[in-house]
């Protein structure tokens, strides 16, 4: 009997202090929460309980034994109270805050009914293996609140797990299952009531308390919850290993007594304890092993999947094609995985946004196009550098009541992404991949998260040398386009001879013609014949004109392509802007837009070379008459019409010109590339080669000793100020190379 009471003293003191751990891990883990600090008060409740419990077991004197008896009751009525308030916390049921203050009060009433009288703990029950407390006359009542507290607590989480499962996460979900779970365990804790009222039953209620327990610490701490079974199967195991670790020294002890004493006389004590050793050494030894192997089976899929993204993850590098690369990235998670989308939001620079890629299994109109690169999602993303998983994210801003968290919450559930994975290079975010919800409906566990961020790092790099790749690409084909611009500048003189001979032939044969018509004319002819003559007459005139109009464009042509040999000279700037404005016509629409000139007559000549200066200014106009038409597509602002305003002022022995527009402007992080080679910022490749400005800067500054420089505002426009020497005197015999 004494060692029955001693190894029951034993047992609940162990346990009360597993318990202050569990309570305490939980409160470092998060100490704000209110599901945490719910469940840590239940804790504390079955702590009180079984470590008083622990010391009656431990007393010699029976006023003792129903001291610390009476000390450890309300310990069991507030393990019912706690359990019903933490249930209302994790379903976040606000309406019964009443019930709850209710509950503590009466918890409070009945633990002083036990402390001052006999209605509830009346002495107590004596029985072979020790003492036990006497169930009082209010006891039954007692009773039954402490079931129904259980029972409606256990009652909500079940209405919400089965009816109302779709108004809460799956995380949610996934701890309400083991809650229920635990809850089914814990009702074999009710056999502790049955010795109150006489019944010779050994009071183990404390086991399945404490496996209760324990199940819903895991389901709070393990955000990142695996499948029910494989904690099923963890508690199982461990529970068979420590029955056999525990339960054969104790059965050597109690069934074998009587045997070993007569072996060992007064030293049989020394089996037991051996083979408790023993079995205490071995034991973590089996369990890690029998765990091992349950986990191996229960995970095969996942450690498969895994196993497939890990040799993914190290053949992207060798793929170039920056789509095909994306694509591929998408289509081996979706499919190993077996989630229900992949998408992959790729960094664009020049509009500062995140932009899909890359898309797998979701229809495009339900997909969210971009995600701006200032969202309070990105930015969080790029602070904490951690996958973001939608449950967690849920569950803590509703917890916290934070309003970033609600806003990252609120993206993540319109991008309908059970996990968000950042792929970083260095410190800059260079993508996100959103993955979907898993068909099996399990959840991401924290082997998933390594996995992907491996995955995430090894797909920056690979984007990144796609990326290289396709950039020197592009820088081939502009170099190649402006090659084969200088080409056809190169034969510009042989194909003007040409189409001049072939115009100057036209104009001839139209002058012979209208000559013939005109001498016909004087004679005596039908009036109908005369009408026909003029006719023709007209048309050939349209004719000469047209020739004469085309041979001055060939000329125009000719003295744009030249690269100016002539060296440099007084150029008027009037000249300048209309030769330049006519080239830029062929190009752009010029009705659409109204042309400015501040200067007249009196505006100082330039002292430069006419062929260059009118590229620069060409260039110049171009570019504002793109912007304007991207300010015009994009902004669809009602009454718009394009606007260049050109400027002129004399500074000293120099000339400032500022070509103003009211174009779609440049942004700020974009002006220090501007006069890079190949760098545009026009809407397509095929608009720019991005050569533009790089050669106005060579023409300005090097060939002219001159000053270049570009200011813009996003969505009000842009200035190009050009500082250029002018006609002193002796310049008209000088030559600048």
């Amino acid at each position: 009997m004494l060692t029955i009471v001693k190894g029951l003293s034993l047992s609940t003191f162990l346990i009360s202090a597993l318990l202050i751990v569990l309570m305490v891990f939980v409160l470092i883990k998060n100490s704000k929460s209110p599901v945490n600090l719910s469940f840590a008060l239940v804790c504390l409740s079955a702590a009180i309980w079984l470590f008083s419990y622990s010391q009656a077991y431990n007393s010699s004197y029976t006023e003792e034994i129903l001291f610390w008896f009476k000390v450890g009751y309300p310990g069991v009525v507030f393990i019912a109270i706690t359990y019903l308030h933490f249930a209302n916390v994790i379903l976040k049921i606000k309406s019964t805050r009443k019930i709850i203050i209710f509950s503590y009060i009466v918890g409070f009433f009945m633990a002083y009914l036990i402390w001052t009288s006999n209605f509830i703990v009346n002495g107590l029950n004596e029985f072979k293996w020790g003492f036990y407390p006497k169930a009082g006359k209010l006891h039954p009542y007692f009773l039954m609140i402490f079931l129904g507290l259980v029972n409606a607590a256990s009652a909500q989480i079940g209405y919400t797990y089965f009816l109302k499962r779709k108004e809460f996460a799956s995380l949610t979900l996934q701890q309400l299952k083991y809650i229920l779970l635990a809850f089914g365990i814990f009702t074999l804790a009710s056999i502790d009531f049955i010795p109150n009222y006489g019944i010779n039953i050994l009071p183990l209620g404390f086991i399945p308390v404490t496996i209760f327990l324990s199940i819903i610490c895991y389901s709070i701490i393990k955000y990142r919850l695996m499948d029910i079974s494989l904690a099923i199967t963890r508690t199982g195991i461990f529970l068979v290993v420590y029955s056999f670790v525990l339960g054969i020294p104790f059965a050597i002890a109690f069934g074998c007594r009587e045997f070993l004493f007569i072996l060992f006389n007064d030293n049989w004590w020394i089996i037991p304890l051996v083979s408790s050793t023993i079995l205490a050494t071995g034991g973590p030894y089996i369990y890690l092993y029998i765990q091992k192997q349950a986990e191996n089976n229960l995970l095969k899929e996942q450690r498969q999947y895994q196993s497939t993204l890990r040799q993914a993850s190290l053949g992207m590098g060798r793929i170039k094609d920056l789509k095909k690369l994306l694509q591929l990235i998408v289509h081996i998670v979706a499919r190993a995985v077996r989630i229900e989308h992949c998408e992959i939001y790729l960094l664009h620079e020049a509009s500062n946004q995140y932009v899909l890629k890359a898309s797998k299994g979701r229809l495009k109109v339900d997909q969210v196009s971009v995600l701006p690169i200032d969202s309070i999602l990105v930015k969080e993303m790029i602070k904490i550098k951690e996958p973001f998983v939608y449950d967690e994210i849920n569950q803590r801003s509703h917890d916290y009541q934070d309003k970033n968290l609600s806003e990252i919450e609120q993206i993540m559930k319109n991008l309908d992404g059970a996990l968000l994975v950042p792929s970083f290079i260095e410190e800059r975010l260079i993508a996100i991949i959103v993955l979907g919800k898993k068909k099996s409906g399990k959840l991401y566990s924290h082997d998933d998260l390594a996995v992907f961020s491996i995955l995430a790092n090894q797909s920056a790099l690979a984007i990144e040398n796609a990326q290289f790749y396709e950039d020197m690409k592009k820088t081939h084909e502009q170099l190649f386009r402006a090659e084969k611009m200088a080409t056809i500048g190169t034969m510009a003189d042989g194909l003007s001879h040409q189409i001049n001979n072939r115009l100057h032939a036209m104009g001839f044969i139209a002058g012979d013609a209208l000559d013939t018509i005109r001498i016909k004319k004087k004679e005596a002819l039908p009036e109908d014949i005369k009408i026909v003559f003029e006719d023709i007459e007209h048309s050939l005139d349209r004719i000469q004109d047209n020739v004469k109009r085309g041979g001055e464009i060939v000329e125009g042509l000719l003295k744009y392509t030249r690269k100016g040999e002539e060296g440099f000279s007084p150029v008027d700037l009037d000249k300048l802007f209309d030769a330049s404005f006519e080239m830029a016509q062929f190009k752009i629409k010029v009705n659409e837009i109204d042309v400015v000139k501040n200067f007249n007559e009196t505006t100082p000549q330039i002292y430069g070379n006419f062929t260059q200066l009118q590229e620069v200014l060409f260039n110049i106009i171009d570019n504002s008459y793109d912007a304007m038409v991207q300010r015009k597509n994009d902004l669809k602002e009602p009454n718009y019409r394009g606007r260049l305003e050109v400027n002129a002022t004399k500074k000293g022995r120099k000339i400032e010109i500022v070509i103003k527009d009211n174009g779609m402007g440049v942004k700020e992080e974009d002006l220090n590339k501007l006069f890079a080679p190949f760098f545009t910022t026009k809407l397509s490749s095929k608009k720019g080669t991005g050569l533009g400005l790089y050669v106005i800067r060579q023409i300005i500054e090097e060939n002219h000793g001159g000053k270049v420089e570009f200011l813009s505002k996003l969505g009000i426009g842009s200035e190009t100020h050009l500082t250029l020497p002018i006609v002193t005197e002796g310049d008209d015999t000088k030559i600048l190379s």
